[in-house]
Order: structure tokens, then sequence, then C-alpha cells
């Protein structure tokens, strides 16, 4: 998961050269290959959905650990699929593409390292799982089921370009099954993430990296994605010391954990949840001026959310999510800008210093992507 998420970051992202960033890619994609292959050491668990692997000599880990998890395969396959995409926009027959994530022969490394994590999406998706975290298990967490659904969609257009018609009607089939399901997880007042833990910041993430254009579902001015951030913002503005103390400061914005009532750490804001709901707010901010803006009602759950009274024509409506994006980046800031650039895990819930795991890549790829679609704001608007 992280490593998918981190190299997707990194793809869309990095101000790098072409050639230094393909090469990242490609030792990437050649690593997945690797592991895709490797010996299973685990009763029942598919060497694609173990959730760690020794380095350097890429060897399953044997130790104890929340296992499977699914969510890997679908999350592999969209990164190796937006840079097969590029590369095949300038070489409809490359090379690499052909002979490592896409072979059209199962013999030759399975098929290719995205048709491999794709198939084992459409047999896979209503399996038991771990989430996200890493700390309980279900076959419906939203989480799953929104980027599994991803996979699935673009896998299909793939496959068509590969020639292969027959999976592109597997993995199409695959999609619309698992979106049925999703229909499940909108309470009528938010978009939960299971059924035995529903207010959690793991929906922000996946409405950022689960988004399809093709079919617009969970747009992010739609009605489940505004109501969404508006009873996950009241719930988590109350549920840290740092969060009253940062508002009563009129420093703005909100930092965002990962559910209400979390003990791992004592319970704390994260950044990569906090930067998930920054850039759900930037993509808004973009798609009201590029697409459609928020309807009424989408917009009066905004309204709540936030806090403020939104103008009544597109370009106003877009500055102010934009603003409210920026509110949230701000108030992250606050508690991790003395630091020189680095970016923890957690931040302590009481004071907001940064806290438990070091370094942590996953937050350097949300707080990167959420820079990123503030970019993409300024130039949608300028």
């Amino acid at each position: 998961r992280d490593g998918a998420l981190s190299m997707r970051s990194l793809f869309a992202s990095a101000d790098l050269d072409s050639d230094t960033k393909s090469s990242y890619l490609q030792s990437y994609a050649k690593w997945v290959v690797g592991r895709q292959s490797a010996v299973a050491v685990h009763d029942g668990v598919d060497v694609r959905v173990e959730p760690k692997f020794e380095i350097p000599d890429g060897s399953v880990f044997a130790g104890s650990w929340c296992r499977p998890q699914n969510d890997g395969p679908g999350l592999r396959a969209i990164t190796l699929m937006m840079y097969a995409e590029d590369l095949l926009s300038n070489d409809p027959k490359d090379d690499f593409v052909t002979s490592n994530l896409w072979t059209g022969d199962s013999s030759t490394v399975n098929g290719g390292a995205i048709k491999f994590d794709l198939d084992w999406v459409v047999s896979g998706w209503q399996s038991n799982t771990c989430d996200l975290w890493e700390e309980v298990q279900s076959t419906d967490f939203f989480w799953n089921r929104v980027t599994m659904k991803k996979a699935m969609l673009m896998g299909a257009k793939f496959a068509e370009t590969m020639g292969d018609s027959e999976s592109s009607a597997t993995y199409a089939s695959t999609a619309a099954a698992i979106d049925a399901e999703l229909d499940s997880h909108w309470t009528g007042s938010f978009v939960a993430e299971e059924s035995n833990r529903q207010k959690d910041g793991a929906v922000f993430v996946g409405f950022n990296n689960g988004y399809d254009s093709s079919d617009d579902r969970y747009s992010p001015v739609s009605v489940e994605v505004a109501a969404t951030i508006n009873v996950f913002n009241t719930a988590f503005c109350s549920e840290y010391t740092v969060n009253t103390a940062d508002s009563a400061a009129e420093v703005p914005g909100i930092l965002i954990g990962r559910y209400p009532g979390d003990t791992y750490a004592n319970g704390n804001p994260w950044v990569l949840t906090t930067a998930a709901l920054a850039q759900v707010l930037y993509r808004a901010a973009t798609y009201t001026i590029t697409t459609s803006a928020p309807t009424d009602e989408a917009l009066e759950q905004f309204s709540a959310a936030l806090n403020v009274d939104f103008p009544s024509d597109a370009s106003g409506i877009s500055q102010t999510l934009a603003a409210a994006g920026d509110s949230v980046l701000l108030r992250l800031k606050e508690h991790v800008g003395g630091d020189g650039g680095h970016l923890d895990e957690q931040l302590d819930r009481n004071t907001g210093a940064q806290m438990s795991a070091k370094d942590l890549t996953w937050s350097y790829a949300e707080v990167i992507n959420a820079m990123k679609a503030r970019d993409d704001w300024v130039a949608a608007f300028a």
C-alpha cells in the first residue's frame, strides 16, 4: 500500500526530468514483479496481499502482522497503469510495458505485473482483509472497495489498449459489481468506512485515491463528499485538545485523525489524513470551475462543514473551497513547520508536536498530493 501510494505521488507530482522519473518507476515495477514471484510462507495468504517484505532480499516477512492486506494489488496496478499509459503514449509498443507490465503470456512474469494484480482483484475483492490501519478485519471497507473499483475501471481501458478484450470485459463487470456494494456505505448523512467503524479518516483518502472521472462517483463536490466532510469535521474538532487550542488562538483549519476513539499511541491527529482533507477541498475548488459547481444541497453541507457563507458565483465558490484547503494545510504547518521539512506519522493530541513513526513516507505522499492539487487549482483558476 504505502509503496504504491508513494510511487503514485512521485509519478504525478515530482519535478524530475522524464528519464530520472522513469528510472524510479522502472525500479519499482521490477520490485513488484519480483515480489509477485516470491515464495509464499503463510498458509492461505497469496504473496500479492502480503503486507511486508524483507529488505534487501525481498523475501516475505515471516513474522506476525495483520494479513492479508487486500488493497495492495489494486493500488499497485493503478500506479503502474499510470506509468504504462505514459510510456505507451510515446511508443505504443514500448518494450518495458510488454516485457514487465502486460506480457500477454501468463508464463512470462505471470502475464505482467499489472495484469497479475488486476486478476487478483477480480477473484479476491470480496474476501476478508485487514483495514489500511492494520488493526481490524472485514470484507466491507470503503477504502478497499473504492480503490479496487478504480483499478478495475482503469484496467478495463488498459486491457483494451493491450488488445485483450476478454480481460477488459471481466474488469468492467467487476467494477460494476464493486460499485453496487458501495451503495451500502452511504448512511444518509456521510460515507462510512465500515459498519463497525463508520467515521474514519480513511474515507477522505479513499475519496482522493479512488475517484475516477469516467463514472464521476464521489466527485469532490458531490453531496456525499460534502456531507462526510461536515460530519467528520464536527467529530474531529472536539476530539483533540490541540484543535480546540488552535481554534481559540485563531489558527485556521482542522487536524484529522484516523477515527474518533482511537487509542493507538493515545489517539492523535495524523499528518496523512489531515493532508487528505486538504486535497479533497482543493479538488473541489478545481472541479467547481472546470466541470460544475456544487448543488445547493452540497453547498449547504460545505457551508456547515467550513463555517462559511459561500458566494453564489462559481468563481467565488471555488476560491472559498481553496481557502478552506489552505486553512487545513496552515494548521498542519503550524505544528510541522519548525521541523526542517520532516513529516512524521502523528501529531500529539494535546501539544501538536510530531510523534510516532519518523519520516513516514505516506505522510510525505499525502502532503505532496495536497500541494499538487493546489497547484492544479491555481493553474485552472488563472
